[in-house]
């Protein structure tokens, strides 16, 4: 029986990171049961979500102080994060390092790499592992790997050659990740695929959410810092008498009349999306689930961070039109979603990324 591994960043206390990591793998063993998410606990990703974390090139004292403040939530959210990795994720008994990545190549026919920015250059240090470096030719393969930028940087054009070649097959999540490929490797035939976080139905994720006790509400989620999309969040709640939640560890200032939910676990997570009147977001997984589970929702695109061409993208598929936010007032008019012609594009879709990962399981 062949035997599955897949790479991912499963340990970031990141809701986008953990869910996708979990519709892969539930994918994967729909398709072919036993498939394993390789429990590499890289020194880059593991250092950035310890408890205290101290940045380097920062002043350490204000650095330190701010760690002490964040402690307690950082402490119990990883808590809640792992516990859900050891219910609904199926990893390796045994935990490889840096150093001891290559041993999990004895246990595996082959190795899938993704979703998530696994070959972005800065993220986690820009670690091989994630690019399968310690795999067999014959055992490499991706499944929607974003690079995260536009272009490869030119100091690294041989490295992502060299370490790209070999692949079996080769999946992105981005239409622009194509022909990043295609340049890098003439001969190479990459697809794109959704994220893994789209791959599963509602129903599917609705059996993972947790009720929350909670109703009549908008839901506010954010990664970046927002520039229009709390007050846009404020009118939408005043005109509509709902009440404001807002998920994010470190939210950006607090604000009166604002639920602040920094500890939430990823199954209240889902739990407080469905659940919801309006979901507002800067977030593509904030965007991602709230296509799964058909809601109200805004996203703002342009944040202080620059603009989220993922979430732009996906709305584009699926021909979700006027739901941007570009200014802080709501005003009064939610163009209508055609779900069902969204909900057929994510179907073909699913059937697409389907065919190709049994063409990896099964060969």
């Amino acid at each position: 029986m062949k035997r599955i591994g897949v790479m991912t960043f499963h340990r970031a206390v990141n809701y986008g990171a953990v869910l996708q990591t979990y519709g892969l793998i539930a994918t994967l063993n729909e398709i072919k049961p036993g498939c394993k998410v390789v429990d590499y606990r890289g020194e880059y990703l593991e250092k950035h979500y310890k408890p205290i974390y101290l940045p380097p090139n920062k002043n350490k004292l204000k650095s330190f102080a701010k760690c002490m403040m964040k402690y307690p939530v950082a402490v119990k959210r990883r808590r809640a994060f792992s516990k859900f990795v050891s219910k609904y994720i199926p990893v390796t008994e045994e935990t490889y390092d840096d150093n001891t990545i290559e041993k999990a190549s004895k246990h595996f026919d082959c190795f899938i790499t993704g979703s998530d920015q696994v070959w972005n250059p800065k993220t986690v240090g820009f670690d091989p592992a994630y690019f399968l470096t310690f795999a067999g030719d014959k055992k490499k393969n991706s499944y929607a790997a974003s690079f995260g930028v536009s272009e490869i940087p030119d100091k690294l054009r041989e490295e992502y050659i060299r370490r790209l070649s070999g692949y079996s097959h080769i999946s992105v999540r981005e239409d622009s990740a194509v022909p990043l490929v295609k340049d890098l490797l003439p001969d190479a035939k990459p697809e794109r695929h959704i994220d893994p976080s789209l791959l599963l139905s509602a129903e599917q994720w609705g059996k993972l959410a947790s009720e929350p006790d909670d109703s009549g509400y908008v839901l506010i989620f954010t990664v970046n810092m927002p520039k229009n999309l709390i007050s846009f969040a404020r009118s939408l709640a005043a005109q509509k008498n709902l009440k404001m939640i807002y998920v994010n560890e470190r939210p950006f200032g607090c604000e009166k009349g604002i639920e602040y939910r920094r500890t939430a676990s990823p199954e209240e997570f889902l739990g407080l999306i469905k659940n919801a009147e309006y979901v507002v977001t800067n977030s593509f997984h904030g965007t991602a689930f709230s296509v799964n589970f058909r809601k109200n929702f805004y996203v703002e695109l342009d944040t202080k961070s620059g603009r989220n061409t993922r979430a732009e993208s996906l709305m584009k598929l699926l021909e979700i039109n006027g739901r941007e936010i570009t200014e802080g007032i709501y005003t009064g008019e939610d163009n209508e979603i055609d779900w069902s012609y969204a909900m057929n594009v994510l179907s073909e879709e699913r059937e697409k990324a389907l065919r190709y990962l049994k063409r990896i399981v099964e060969e």
